[in-house]
Parts: structure tokens; sequence; C-alpha cells
């Protein structure tokens, strides 16, 4: 597994950062606005944000902030399908750096604008109306596998060979991406919602019968 994947946070690596603001810093916006643009014209999609961000080196993943790792992964990305160059990109950096009060591009494109509007009503949606064979049923005690390292998964760390209860079979299936490597999550299948309890996962806590629920695809988990 790696180390930015354990979604439960890792004892030692300093203070909780609780900044609120969605948005610190303006060109935070301005790049949310391409990423979305980038979405709404079906160029990209989540999954390939957040495996260029999770390919990172643990250090540098730790080290930098939410959208800087954005940054970092909608130009490599553009790079690589050849929609702007690397020495072009450098140019444009540079130029706006050393002219921070310079006018940037105001031009637009109805159409692209059109469709932008329509993914945000409407998004990106994992159902599919297929017909599936769940292997579980509700009130099945199940165990979440440690699932091999892959450049991306929907897997909590910190829920990894721990045991829960099936509390709801989701109908139909649900596929995160078939275009980006994962950990067996490429494919539509069942989505199960799990009961945990907390004492069961975090054994040094005081037991006061508290429980934690989580979406697991079918692939993450087994019978006990």
């Amino acid at each position: 597994m790696k180390v930015q994947h354990y979604l439960g946070g890792i004892e030692n690596l300093g203070p909780v950062d609780v900044e609120k603001r969605v948005f610190v810093e303006p060109w935070e916006a301005q790049l949310f606005a391409v990423h979305t643009t980038m979405m709404g014209t079906g160029i990209w999609a989540w999954p390939d944000l957040r495996v260029l961000a999770e390919s990172m080196n643990p250090l540098d993943y730790f080290k930098y902030r939410y959208y800087i790792k954005w940054l970092g992964g909608m130009s490599k990305f553009l790079i690589s399908r050849n929609y702007i160059s690397e020495k072009e990109l450098d140019t444009k950096t540079s130029y706006y750096l050393e002219n921070p009060d310079a006018p940037q591009p105001d031009t637009g494109n109805g159409d692209i604008t059109e469709r932008v509007i329509e993914y945000f009503y409407t998004g990106a949606n994992p159902y599919r109306d297929v017909a599936v064979n769940p292997i579980f049923k509700v009130g099945d005690t199940v165990r979440v596998k440690d699932m091999p390292p892959a450049v991306h998964t929907r897997l909590p760390g910190y829920l990894r060979n721990k045991i829960g209860v099936v509390e709801t079979v989701y109908k139909g299936a649900y596929l995160y991406a078939d275009n980006v490597p994962t950990d067996g999550i490429c494919t539509a299948q069942p989505v199960y919602l799990v009961k945990f309890k907390t004492r069961d996962i975090w054994e040094d806590i005081p037991d006061k019968g508290d429980v934690l629920y989580n979406d697991c695809f079918e692939v993450y988990l087994e019978a006990v």
C-alpha cells in the first residue's frame, strides 16, 4: 500500500491542516476552472487527476499543498497528450513570473462554455445499469482484503484486513474508471455499505460502541 493511500491519517506527520477556505490563493480558483473545462469537454476525468497526484514520490506528496499537486498532474497530462509542449509551458511560466501584471488571454468558445455548464449540472455518473449477481448479502460478515499496491485505490488503508458486516447491497453496479491503473475497480461491479466497530479498527481507543460505515467495491471484500 502506498503511504499516501492511508486515508485515515498517519502518526507523526505533524499537525492536521484545518484550512476551511476552498481557495487560499486566486490562482487556485483559476486552476479549478481549467480542470472543470477539461472535465466538461471530456478530455480527462477525476481518476486521471488522482492517479497523477498519487503516483508522486510520497515525500513530495506530503510536501506540496493540495492545488500544487493538481497543477503538476494537469500539466503532466496536457503535455503527454500534446495539448501543450513542455517548452511552451516553460516559456509562458517564465513570462508571467517576470510580468505578473501582464494581461492573460481573454478569448472564449460558446460551445465549450455550454458543455462545461452542462457538466456542472450532470457530472460523471459511476452507476451502470447492468445485470450483476452480488456475492454477499445483507448481514454477511466480510473481511477487507489487503489489496496489492496500485497507482490509485478507493480503499482506506486503516480498513485493510478488518472485519465488518454488510449493511446494504446497492442496486446495480458501479464503475470507478476504465482508463486508469487501479487495484481492481476498473470494471463495473457491486458496491456494499459495510459496518465496522471502531474498536475493531483501532484497538487502543476506549470501546464506546461506536461504528464506522464505508462503501466498498466487491473486489475489496472476501467471506469470513
